[in-house]
């Protein structure tokens, strides 16, 4: 199986820039299930999006779409069919929460603030050098300044239109930072947040986390989320368990 995604420029520090590539490749470790990474280039995919699966030669876009795939054909793959309903309904309430809420906090806090941009820059040119044809390569350094503005504006505009981007860049931010405390007063004390064994729900708060804390887009969503000694293990703990290689 091959996973298409967007990678990082130090895969020691994160496998990807994306919190849904992220989450897939989490929960395939945890599932125990081999796969190929691959970079891989979004505006050839079907949903011009990553990340994407090619299972039994057939593709599969949208990290949703690829875990439902995969549970069919991996009976033992991590799945919530060991919660209770109740349970459930959390892990549902909560990758709602991560997916269409804080995904465009995210997004606003890396496209529209500018120094965060600044930062973005590199982390983007990198991926096109990996995603372009050959001959296309020698183009993009000397391109890129005249390109990004036309990136930032799009990607601005997408959180306009879903409505995070017409706030106040502090609302924006407290936004953000309720979330953490959700998902901090949910994990508590236990290991994980549905209990002692990790389950889907999980796969998808670290790929949020770990997009908080070790990529370079500084806010107050980020310091919030460092001065939790929870939130902070919480992460290592899954690091460590599935990442460490």
């Amino acid at each position: 199986m091959i996973i298409y995604k967007f990678g990082y420029p130090d895969s020691q520090v994160s496998p990807d820039i994306s919190p849904f590539v992220i989450k897939l490749e989490t929960w395939l470790r945890m599932s125990g299930i081999s796969y190929e990474p691959r970079t891989g280039a979004n505006q050839a995919m079907p949903h011009q999006k990553l990340p994407v699966a090619v299972i039994d030669g057939e593709v599969v876009p949208d990290s949703a779409l690829i875990i439902q795939r995969l549970q069919y054909l991996y009976p033992q793959s991590i799945s919530d069919q060991n919660l209770s309903p109740s349970e459930r309904a959390q892990s549902c309430a909560l990758r709602a929460l991560f997916e269409q809420h804080l995904y465009f906090v995210l997004l606003y806090n890396r496209y529209a603030v500018q120094s965060n941009f600044n930062a973005y820059r590199p982390m983007l040119l990198d991926y096109a050098k990996r995603s372009v044809p050959a001959w296309q390569k020698p183009l993009l350094s000397p391109l890129a300044p005249l390109i990004f503005p036309f990136v930032q504006m799009k990607y601005r505009r997408m959180a306009w239109q879903q409505g995070t981007g017409r706030h106040k860049l502090e609302d924006i931010y407290a936004m953000g930072i309720e979330v953490w405390k959700s998902v901090l007063e949910i994990l508590g004390d236990k290991p994980f947040l549905l209990g002692e064994q990790p389950n889907l729900i999980d796969a998808t708060a670290f790929g949020f986390l770990h997009a908080e804390i070790r990529h370079p887009f500084a806010s107050p969503i980020h310091d919030y989320v460092m001065r939790q000694p929870a939130l902070v293990a919480y992460h290592d703990r899954i690091w460590d368990r599935y990442w460490q290689e």
